[in-house]
């Protein structure tokens, strides 16, 4: 997670056109691995087309230190706002790739159990993040659940407008008593009375993470030099 950070951070304070580049092509290779579904992956291609593209134009035609008028299809812009958005969507893309792919690689609850493990995280904190997650899915079979009671109710009817908002009270006492019941949980196991002196999984950096960790940072240093040198 810190190398991506590290490679968001970069990218947020450098419009080098060639470190951009690189970097998208990195992270485009990045999401093309971790995102197996291919129906997934051409999702968020198209939407990050999509987004980047309004982030394109929107430079090219508003950009107001531009001063060298350019004609691009049916749009007129400047050089300048022409080169700026090239830049900020390839920066963008490069973002949603990376946060995307990091998503995709990782599980959620190691991640938050390597958080209180390495980060020294508050127990509090960390379990409530894993019940949060674990209760996503239950909370939207609840929703649905309610849904349907308020269809039965109307005889097959659609839900109104109003009774969808009716549905905040219910939904938010369901929210209420799932958290209360999960606090009692944890104090009756013990899990929030005193510092737990070791873990059932070990969560510490191994070999492996490290070689990555260094193989990442040469890359990024690769990166910066060639596209530097290069201007």
């Amino acid at each position: 997670m810190a190398v991506i950070f590290l490679y968001v951070g970069f990218l947020l304070f450098n419009m080098n056109y060639g470190f951009n580049l690189s970097i998208l092509i990195l992270s485009f290779s990045f999401i093309a691995i971790t995102v197996r579904n291919l129906k997934s992956l051409v999702s968020l291609i198209i939407a990050v087309i999509l987004f980047s593209s309004t982030i394109f134009i929107m430079n090219f035609l508003y950009y107001t230190k531009g001063q060298t008028p350019v004609n691009f299809l049916f749009l007129h812009g400047t050089y300048e706002g022409m080169k700026r958005g090239v830049v900020l969507s390839m920066r963008a893309s490069s973002i949603i790739f990376l946060s995307v792919g990091y998503l995709f690689s990782t599980d959620p609850f190691l991640m938050i159990q390597s958080f209180i493990q390495n980060l020294h995280i508050p127990e509090k904190i960390g379990y409530a993040l894993l019940i949060a997650f674990r209760e996503i899915h239950l909370f939207k079979k609840n929703i649905t659940n309610i849904e349907r009671a308020m269809i039965i109710r109307n005889g097959g009817g659609k839900i109104t407008l109003n009774e969808r908002i009716k549905m905040i009270v219910p939904v938010f006492a369901m929210v209420v008593r799932k958290g209360e019941r999960s606090a009692i949980a944890l104090e009756t196991r013990g899990m929030l009375l005193e510092k737990r002196g070791g873990y059932y999984r070990d969560m510490s950096l191994r070999s492996i993470d490290k070689i990555f960790v260094i193989i990442s940072l040469l890359l990024l240093l690769v990166i910066l030099f060639m596209s530097n040198l290069l201007m």
